[in-house]
């Protein structure tokens, strides 16, 4: 189990160069993916337990997120890996496990209606960008918090654009 967490750590560092290493007759690059998602899919569930019971605010969630860096770095290789349609499921099935507590607290700081047109493409159009701008190297709640913030604004700002 030591040489999948420390698969899994150099994943989320390099990528698929990070598992080189592991690499070998017994274990082919296939079954350390295949064993790298299944883990980051326990882990997702794991996390999205805890953030359920220990965040009741948008603030909250973002120092909730900054100490879970490994994690976040698994994630935001998977979404760099999307391509692939194995890391692209486990990128999906991450997301939206969190989904409907993220919703409800984006719903509730951006005083947004229960209603809002679309809120599923808002929602992913948030987490690609989202994503995209995170800054593995600052994991930090408050970057989180600003480059969600930021995103939010601009796509709030998009869907009611539409919605006239």
């Amino acid at each position: 189990m030591e040489h999948l967490i420390q698969a899994y750590k150099e994943f989320s560092k390099k990528g698929n160069c990070g598992i080189a290493p592991f690499i070998s007759k017994i274990h082919s690059k296939e079954d350390i993916i295949y064993n790298l998602l299944a883990l980051h899919i326990d882990k997702i569930d794991f996390i999205t337990s805890l953030l359920e019971k220990q965040t009741n605010s948008y603030n909250e969630l973002f120092d909730f997120l900054a100490e879970y860096p490994v994690e976040l770095k698994f994630s935001k290789q998977l979404f760099t890996h999307r391509e692939n349609p194995e890391m692209n499921m486990a990128f999906l099935y991450g997301i939206n496990a969190a989904k409907p507590i993220i919703i409800s607290l984006l719903k509730s700081h951006f005083n947004l209606s229960e209603d809002i047109a679309n809120f599923s493409s808002v929602w992913m159009t948030m987490v690609e960008s989202w994503y995209s701008r995170l800054d593995v190297n600052n994991l930090t709640a408050k970057h989180m918090k600003d480059i969600s913030e930021e995103t939010a604004e601009i796509i709030i700002k998009l869907n009611k654009h539409y919605d006239k």
